[in-house]
């Protein structure tokens, strides 16, 4: 009887050391595999990076720290700057394998090819350049940190990614003259034109009331706080209006609470709905619609 025991213990404490080591094993093995294949930090790897500077806030550079740049007449998605005398001054950017920090989304970068073949880095749609100021005739890349770029020509910026209007310039119609004539506007991040409501001029003191219903489906109202701008576009001039709830949705999204409709000196900014959230569309410069006229969103007025 005690040696029936005795192995009936010996075979006990054989079946539960094995356990205990197979389970020490496997810990052990586990946590060599999740050793072996470590997480990449997306920071760490990223080269597109994001540098800060007091006046410029935010803004894009390269890998290696050197300033990427957005035109305002790119607002049709297409490169313009290819003037022999733009394009050794701003040299395209292109990265062939987008890298991106956890700040930014990969999906708003893309690859275009220029009219002369080239491949340049597009971001949400506008081409990024570096600048390359001229030094006894020879075009030098402005060094890593430098920002000379910015603000040239009132055209030029440094890329924010959190900007929520930009300045686009091209050649616009005007619907009643039938003259075509460059104009510098306001956009969206996306390119799609911002306009004025002369009506919001004439009757400053209604401007909340001045178009909706059937004006505000064709007028859609930009709902924004003042966001992040190029440094052209002083802060100081957005500003907001409370307006009642929007009837458009589709493109230009539909509200059913109050908000705030964001303002330019004072002028506050909507699409147009002829446009069909198109970028570079201005199809409502100086339209007469229904006896008001509405303009692109013209800065300097």
């Amino acid at each position: 009887m005690a040696q029936s025991v005795n192995n009936f213990l010996t075979r006990f404490w054989s079946i539960g050391l094995g356990l205990v080591l197979a389970a020490a094993l496997s810990a052990g093995v586990a946590g060599c595999k999740k050793d072996s294949t470590p997480e990449v930090d997306p920071d760490a790897v990223a080269n597109v990076k994001l540098a800060t500077s007091a006046t410029l806030g935010t803004y894009m550079t390269d890998a290696s720290g050197n300033t990427l740049y957005i035109f305002a007449r790119d607002v049709d998605g297409t490169n313009s700057c290819t003037s022999a005398t733009c394009m050794p001054l701003w040299p395209v950017y292109y990265e062939a394998n987008i890298k991106v920090p956890k700040a930014l989304n990969a999906a708003d970068f893309a690859t275009k090819t220029t009219t002369d073949g080239r491949q340049q880095t597009t971001y949400k749609g506008w081409p990024l350049y570096y600048y390359a100021p001229a030094t006894a005739g020879v075009y030098t890349r402005e060094a890593p940190g430098a920002t000379g770029g910015n603000g040239i020509g009132g055209i030029w910026h440094v890329l924010n990614p959190d900007y929520g209007v930009v300045l686009a310039s091209k050649t616009v119609v005007d619907k009643t003259a039938g003259t075509s004539s460059t104009k510098t506007f306001l956009t969206d991040i996306n390119g799609r034109t911002l306009y004025y409501f002369a009506k919001d001029n004439t009757s400053p003191s209604t401007q909340p009331t001045n178009c909706t219903s059937g004006c505000a489906a064709i007028w859609p109202a930009l709902y924004m706080s003042a966001p992040a701008a190029p440094s052209s576009l002083l802060a100081s001039n957005f500003g907001t209006i409370s307006r009642d709830p929007s009837p458009t949705g589709g493109a230009y999204g539909t509200t059913t609470s109050t908000r705030n409709q964001l303002t330019y000196k004072g002028h506050p900014l909507y699409y147009y709905a002829g446009d069909a959230a198109t970028r570079g569309k201005v199809e409502g410069h100086n339209l007469n619609d229904s006896g008001d006229f509405w303009f692109v969103a013209d800065p300097a007025r």
